[in-house]
């Protein structure tokens, strides 16, 4: 799969264009293909470098839309366009 990934926490010129191995599903969680992102606050402060917590190098994202490729069982099931918010 292809992510922006913070290799360092100095702003958005860190971010950078990866391919990362495909996430496997579990029960209860859905793999989804994205199709629009958004940037929050938080975000902006752990790229900023103003989160301790976090570290380097991490793929951001907590909200976004998207179509489910795989698992979501009948609740979510493959094809359905979603939306999300938080982790």
């Amino acid at each position: 799969m292809r992510a922006m990934r913070a290799e360092e926490f100095n702003g958005y010129e860190e971010l950078k264009l990866v391919d990362l191995p495909r996430p496997t599903v579990s029960d209860g969680k859905v793999l989804v293909r994205m199709t629009a992102v958004g940037v929050t606050p938080l975000e902006h402060t752990i790229l900023s470098g103003h989160f301790p917590l976090a570290k380097a190098p991490l793929v951001l994202g907590s909200e976004g839309a998207g179509v489910v490729e795989e698992g979501g069982g009948t609740d979510f099931p493959a094809g359905s366009r979603v939306m999300f918010t938080g982790s």
